[in-house]
């Protein structure tokens, strides 16, 4: 035999360590009322086409209605890597159906089980369901070809109308037939008679089985509309969310402050008169004194709650690895019918912050309002801001060894947000232009430079100028970041000179 190469060399791998990815910011729901398909236990499916909906909730249901506006803008999150949820609002309340109870048994292999099986031809055991004592005997193994056909007699001294007996493929299930508190199912136990057969089922205690007891009837109570909006982002990271129902006026300012605070987009549309005034009891005009851009408003005459779904769809459209790829809403055509508009209601709503969907030159498009900021910065600057922090905790996270607490290490991290930055600029978010606010950072004529040749300026804090408290912490300096909005051209004034 020959010696190992390892007395000679040792090498080791430093595998790099897998990396969390961005949030997908184009994940929208559209929040339903409609019962039947999802519950509170339920509460979200995910689609990819229109189709997929109309299978699950009916081709002529109001759910399947709205998401055929949302599938047919164009273009819609799904070209851009994103999703529909409809997800559950529970407003009338709901009635749970009682259930049976249940032994799951503990995880077992066939190939395992099967030849100890076959060496027995007593097998048995005591289970009591629902309070009574049912004792199953003479359970004949060597016979047995498959797991199958032990699990058959089992079945056959449980009868189907006490118990129903399977085995899922990796563990046995006694389900009982009855339902309510007084269904339950218990472990298996030893008998007088034959060898007990619990133990090698997984189906006694201690052997990895569980039990789950029946449940009565249970009355849920209506939940509001922010209770189903954070109930549903706790179960799925959508970024973008509106309601077929309208959101009720108390519940308006709450949804706003928790749409900021949570990284979402909510969407809803106004009707009436009363949205276009300048008055503290109008939600809408509350929203922009509050500015509170995460909610964004819009308005319809004819009370189309389509217009929202339409415009949260063409919203979500931006893949930010792009060039260009960037959008404004403005003028853009969605997939709901354009309404006419008199001046005065159009100069209401931009000053409410509510845009329109109208026509000019009888060519439809999208009027925005900048009073409570425009809805691409919104949604921009979200996308800029988790990838920052993503792709930060990305250069910790899988490094091999680790970012030094040394100047390099810092440079490090600097040139990682560099590295974001020029993405988001590369897509047309930012722009190198003109610093107008009075703030800078660092040195200001370099500050300045930056902006207007790059259109953004990182700035690492200096690691001698660190504290002790922080540097045992091992927290890195603080790093700085000015970019330069990109925006985009809403309107324009042109002046002719005429020489005759």
């Amino acid at each position: 035999m020959s010696a190992s190469i390892n007395n000679v060399i040792n090498v080791t791998l430093l595998e790099e360590g897998r990396a969390a990815a961005r949030d997908n910011i184009n994940v929208c729901a559209i929040l339903t009322s409609q019962t039947g398909v999802l519950s509170t236990a339920e509460r979200w499916r995910s689609y990819k086409s229109a189709p997929a909906v109309e299978q699950d909730w009916g081709a002529s249901s109001v759910t399947a209605a709205f998401a055929n506006v949302f599938f047919g803008t164009s273009p819609n999150p799904v070209s851009a890597g994103g999703t529909l949820i409809v997800g559950y609002w529970n407003a009338a309340g709901e009635t749970l159906p009682a259930t049976s109870g249940v032994l799951g048994g503990g995880e077992i292999s066939q190939a395992v089980v099967l030849p100890a099986l076959r060496e027995k031809s007593d097998w048995s055991f005591s289970i009591e369901i629902d309070d009574t004592k049912h004792d199953v005997t003479a359970i004949n193994g060597m016979t047995a070809a498959t797991l199958s056909d032990v699990i058959a007699q089992i079945q056959a001294k449980i009868t189907q109308d006490v118990a129903s007996v399977v085995f899922d493929g990796s563990r046995i299930v006694i389900t009982s037939k009855s339902t309510g508190a007084n269904s339950v199912v218990g472990f298996s136990k030893a008998i007088a008679g034959g060898s007990f057969i619990g133990d090698l089922l997984a189906i006694a205690e201690g052997s990895g089985a569980s039990q789950t007891n029946g449940s009565a009837t249970t009355e849920v109570s209506p939940e509001t509309q922010l209770e189903s909006l954070s109930k549903l982002k706790a179960q799925v990271n959508v970024k973008g969310a509106a309601f077929i129902d309208k959101i009720l006026d108390a519940q308006v300012p709450l949804i706003a402050s928790w749409a900021k605070a949570n990284a979402v987009i909510v969407y809803e549309t106004f009707t009436g008169s009363a949205a276009l005034e300048v008055d503290p009891t109008n939600p809408a005009w509350a929203v922009t004194l509050a500015s509170q851009s995460n909610f964004r408003m819009l308005y319809s005459k004819a009370g189309n709650r389509k217009f929202g779904i339409s415009y949260m769809a063409r919203t979500h459209t931006v893949n930010f690895n792009g060039e260009r790829t960037a959008i404004t809403l403005h003028l853009k055509t969605m997939n709901v019918p354009a309404e006419s508009y008199e001046q005065t209601e159009i100069d209401k709503a931009k000053r409410v912050g509510l845009d329109i969907y109208t026509t000019i030159k009888d060519v439809p498009c999208v009027l925005s309002s900048g009073a409570n900021d425009f809805v691409d910065n919104v949604y921009n600057l979200m996308a800029y801001v988790d990838a920052v922090q993503t792709d930060s905790f990305n250069l910790l996270k899988t490094t091999p060894t680790k970012v030094p607490q040394t100047y390099y290490g810092v440079d490090q991290l600097e040139d990682c947000v560099e590295k974001t930055t020029v993405g988001f600029v590369r897509a047309g978010v930012f722009n190198p232009g003109t610093w107008t606010l009075p703030d800078f950072f660092g040195d200001r004529d370099m500050f300045l430079r930056n902006i207007e040749q790059n259109g953004y300026y990182v700035l690492a804090g200096d690691l001698k100028d660190q504290s002790t408290a922080d540097r045992q912490e091992r927290k890195s300096p603080v790093v700085q970041v000015a970019v330069k909005n990109a925006g985009a051209v809403h309107s324009a004034d042109i002046i002719i000179n005429f020489n005759k």
